[in-house]
């Protein structure tokens, strides 16, 4: 159970539960439930919205908010993801 709870975010999203794999490895913002999440939430969940990027989970993000927030986390994640 603490493996993942330090290794992914539970997130609740409109259809469901998922397991995206968290950047670093930790027990913050285990549990985060998206169903009502706008852009000011997932700004305030910069941690969260840059795992569901990597993930390629980015129907979690929502489509009113994929634009505007893309646009925001690109530049968070490009500083907590190192280059390959």
């Amino acid at each position: 159970m603490m493996y993942v709870a330090s290794h992914y975010h539970v997130v609740r999203g409109k259809d469901g539960f998922y397991l995206v794999p968290k950047l670093t490895y930790n027990l913050q913002e285990i549990y985060v439930d998206t169903r009502d999440f706008d852009p000011d939430d997932w700004l305030e969940h910069q941690n969260v919205a840059a795992a569901v990027l990597q993930s390629n989970q980015t129907h979690l993000l929502g489509e009113s908010t994929l634009n505007p927030l893309q646009e925001s986390v690109q530049s968070i994640f490009s500083n907590l993801v190192p280059r390959r």
